[in-house]
């Protein structure tokens, strides 16, 4: 599920050349072809038999396919949800609380549909994910520094983060759909590297070949500012609550991932296909 996702897509390559026969759900077909891959409805289950089911949709969308997934026999089920769980629980933002509800709602509506199947339940959380110029995170500041040619900062930007490349989460993806024997269970999969705010973003006009210029405001101005952006359609999804984390630590033990995975991040290190408007062919 989650086929035409950002990292849906990317995933399907590597799960045909690994020799899987895969069905990919979406809402609706896309027009090019996967060598190995059915493409699906989101609706057609008919006569499907699955051993793995791997989803890269927004996790509170699962519940409402359990029912057509317990009659496909699955044995094992591989979802991602988010470190946001933890980060935005107490958020000030009742949209981000509204998120991390769900998602809990979500994994633990999960884990008691498996258990009362005996079937294999793998909950994968990864940290700020970014990689190949689309994604929400690091892509979002890299477009932001090329239309103002700044980056503005709270109190310095010294929370410190772990981002996680998307190809990272992918591997850890597919590690959880071939290890034999491996634990039921939930995985955080953050990035190989911990780093303050500030240096992530020093790292972003660096690969960007710009000069680094930073503005440090005041926490109520730079709300402010937030909320006149938030009419601008691209800035819709800010917040000033995530203006704030700026400042507070946001790290993630991944060691777990890492014993029963395999799971070995890279540090954070952006090649130019990781930037808006760099992608390679």
């Amino acid at each position: 599920m989650g086929g035409t996702s950002l990292l849906g897509e990317r995933a399907l390559p590597l799960l045909a050349h690994a020799g899987h026969s895969a069905s990919a759900f979406a809402r609706s077909l896309p027009s090019v072809s996967c060598p190995g891959v059915t493409w699906r409805k989101a609706d057609d289950w008919h006569g499907l038999a699955l051993d793995t089911f791997l989803s890269f949709a927004p996790l509170w969308v699962l519940p409402d396919y359990l029912q057509r997934l317990a009659s496909t026999q699955v044995k094992r089920v591989v979802v991602l949800s988010s470190t946001s769980r933890f980060a935005k629980h107490a958020s000030p933002d009742a949209r981000e609380r509204d998120v991390a509800q769900r998602l809990i709602r979500a994994e633990e509506q999960l884990e008691q549909w498996a258990v009362e199947r005996q079937i294999e339940w793998v909950i994968l959380r990864p940290t700020l994910i970014y990689g190949f110029g689309r994604d929400k995170n690091i892509s979002e500041i890299a477009r932001f520094i090329q239309r103002f040619g700044f980056f503005p900062l709270i109190g310095g930007g010294t929370g410190l983060r772990q981002p996680v490349h998307g190809d990272d989460v992918i591997q850890a993806c597919l590690s959880a759909v071939s290890t034999p024997d491996l634990p039921s269970g939930a995985y955080n999969l953050s990035g190989g590297e911990v780093l303050p705010y500030c240096t992530m973003v020093r790292r972003i006009f660096q690969a960007m070949g710009r000069p680094e210029r930073t503005l440090p405001l005041p926490a109520p101005v730079l709300s402010q500012a937030v909320s006149i952006m938030r009419c601008l359609p691209r800035y819709r999804h800010l917040s000033s609550a995530l203006v704030a984390r700026m400042n507070e630590d946001l790290v993630f033990d991944h060691s777990h991932a890492s014993d029963r995975l395999g799971f070995a991040p890279r540090a954070f290190q952006l090649m130019d296909e990781d930037l808006p408007g760099r992608r390679g062919c």
